[in-house]
């Protein structure tokens, strides 16, 4: 199978980025608006929110009921700023692998877009303490010391394969 170019895995994965980026969409608006329903509704006053309630056997959704109203309202922004960063990787990571798509390996741009999802990454992981998260950008740093190098390394090869020390 080919990992580059188009009909290869990297293609693959740029349409799933895509189909998820669009998923992650459609589940923050329909998140938004269960919350905005739990948050002016009162514990069992509201059959639609008590019906929310039940669809998890997490206890953590009927104790967000009990919640004082300014951590509900407190809750929404975090949700908010956490899909942000979220869309962002993703977007980020859909740029990459249509670059890999195109047989575009080895390309400053590619150093660029590694080095920000890392960094994406890393508030992302801070955000929802997320250790396997923390790990991953950290491992993404080092693939990107790797793609800056990539094309120096070749331009040595082909160099000394040319001179006859290879």
């Amino acid at each position: 199978m080919k990992y580059f170019g188009k009909k290869s895995l990297s293609s693959v994965i740029s349409v799933i980025l895509n189909l998820a980026w669009w998923v992650v969409i459609a589940m923050s608006i329909f998140a938004v608006v269960v919350f905005a329903i739990m948050l002016f509704s009162r514990p069992g006053g509201n059959s639609f929110a008590t019906e929310i309630g039940t669809w998890s056997n997490d206890n953590s959704w009927k104790e967000m009921y009990s919640w004082p109203l300014i951590g509900k309202i407190l809750i929404l922004p975090y949700f908010g700023v956490v899909v942000v960063f979220l869309l962002q990787i993703i977007k980020k990571a859909q740029q990459l692998f249509n670059n890999f798509k195109n047989d575009l390996v080895f390309n400053k741009s590619n150093v660029m877009l590694i080095s920000k999802i890392s960094k994406l990454l890393i508030v992302f992981s801070i955000l929802t303490f997320n250790f396997s998260s923390l790990l991953v950008s950290v491992l993404l740093f080092m693939i990107c010391e790797i793609f800056k190098k990539g094309p120096h390394f070749r331009k040595s090869m082909i160099l000394r394969y040319s001179e006859g020390n290879i």
